[in-house]
């Protein structure tokens, strides 16, 4: 970790850490389409992680919006979207960590000594954990973990894997549930090549194989408990991308209103044209109240699975309409690959709606979540006369 100055506030320290260094990673990522371990070790060594977790086992949601702006501010969903789930998965093991290894790995992912990852869907169930086909039994000891997760972000340059997965209890081979989550190296792990994606480029994804025994001091969490570890660690992961989206559309809106007030069409500047500027306007209003909430949250100091369901939700929602928008003012230029960012804005943006639980999983989370107002609704029809 760095030794610079311990006055230095968390936004003083994201504004230096976030350097030339970190833009340059991040745009020749994109060409490559491969994510820079630097990128991730530079903010291990300067203390993002270790300033963000300090002595808690639950994150500072202040920090965490802050680190997400900075994120989403680079307008790349595979890098951001990395650090996250390498994020995601230090969160898990702060608040669940069950043993020393385990607290330790923690720290040494703070330090981004190791990498991690988390493989969750499988082409059985996608969001769908309870029916994961990756099974965690004991054997001599230990465990025995062998299955086969479709779309593992960061795998290829992950030390550790938090692997989903399921026992079958007693002897039982029960279709869902008994979810249990477990610490697995890559190095006894198969990794496939990376896939080619829409967007996102710098964002490893590949399939993993599994077939291998860890020790019982790799289990995160016993057959049963695990679905519940894994929806917290998502729910971090979820408010996290909410805010990168925030990051991302500040950007967007504010080099769109820059491209408005400089081009000019019959005439007039862009921003002179009323459709235009009023469009604009009412998508930097609606960026505005996703930063409030997103604040609000943060101000409350905690979050639930309902609360960040709804703000990943509504944050990918409309961040597509202001990567779309932006491109169409931009026009043609705009859909041109050429080396601007501007088509990547459209492609990146609808990662958000897939990863870390589709729209209508994340819909569903909020409607469980909902308590209908009964006693309102007797009191209403307490004296209705009932109609022939």
């Amino acid at each position: 970790m760095s030794t610079a100055v311990v006055t230095e506030t968390y936004d003083e320290l994201l504004a230096r850490v976030f350097d030339e260094r970190v833009v340059a990673w991040t745009e020749k990522a994109e060409q490559d389409k491969r994510f820079p371990r630097e990128l991730l070790e530079h903010l291990g060594r300067e203390g993002v992680f270790a300033r963000k977790w300090e002595d808690r086992k639950l994150t500072d949601l202040g920090k965490h919006f802050a680190l997400a702006q900075r994120l989403g501010a680079l307008n790349s969903a595979g890098i951001g979207v990395g650090v996250s789930l390498h994020d995601s998965a230090i969160a898990i093991l702060r608040r669940f960590a069950r043993n020393d290894f385990q607290r330790e790995l923690a720290n040494k992912a703070i330090d981004t000594e190791v990498v991690l990852c988390i493989a969750a869907s499988e082409e059985s169930g996608g969001s769908d954990l309870q029916i994961a086909r990756t099974m965690i039994e004991p054997e001599n000891g230990g465990y025995r973990v062998v299955g086969h997760k479709k779309f593992v972000s960061l795998s290829p340059i992950a030390d550790y894997i938090v692997v989903v997965g399921r026992s079958a209890g007693d002897g039982e081979s029960a279709d869902h549930g008994n979810v249990a989550l477990v610490l697995v190296p890559t190095s006894q792990v198969e990794i496939a090549t990376p896939y080619e994606k829409l967007g996102a480029g710098p964002l490893d994804t590949a399939a993993v194989t599994i077939d291998t025994w860890v020790p019982e001091e790799a289990l995160i969490a016993r057959p049963g408990t695990g679905l519940a570890m894994i929806s917290w660690g998502l729910g971090h992961e979820r408010f996290s991308v909410a805010g990168q989206i925030a990051g991302a559309c500040e950007v967007m809106l504010g080099v769109t209103l820059a491209r408005m007030m400089n081009r000019t069409q019959f005439g007039k500047r862009l921003y002179d044209h009323q459709a235009l500027r009023l469009r604009v306007a009412d998508l930097q209003a609606r960026v505005d109240m996703l930063r409030y909430a997103l604040i609000g949250v943060a101000t409350e100091g905690k979050i639930n699975l309902r609360t960040a369901a709804a703000l990943k939700a509504t944050a990918a929602h409309l961040g597509e309409e202001v990567a779309s928008e932006c491109l169409h003012i931009f026009g043609g230029i705009g859909y041109l690959d050429t080396g601007l960012p501007i088509n990547r804005w459209f492609r990146d943006m609808k990662l958000a709606r897939v990863g870390g639980g589709t729209d209508e999983v994340l819909w569903e989370l909020v409607a469980a979540a909902m308590k209908p107002d009964q006693e309102r609704y007797d009191k209403m029809f307490e004296n209705q006369v009932e109609l022939p």
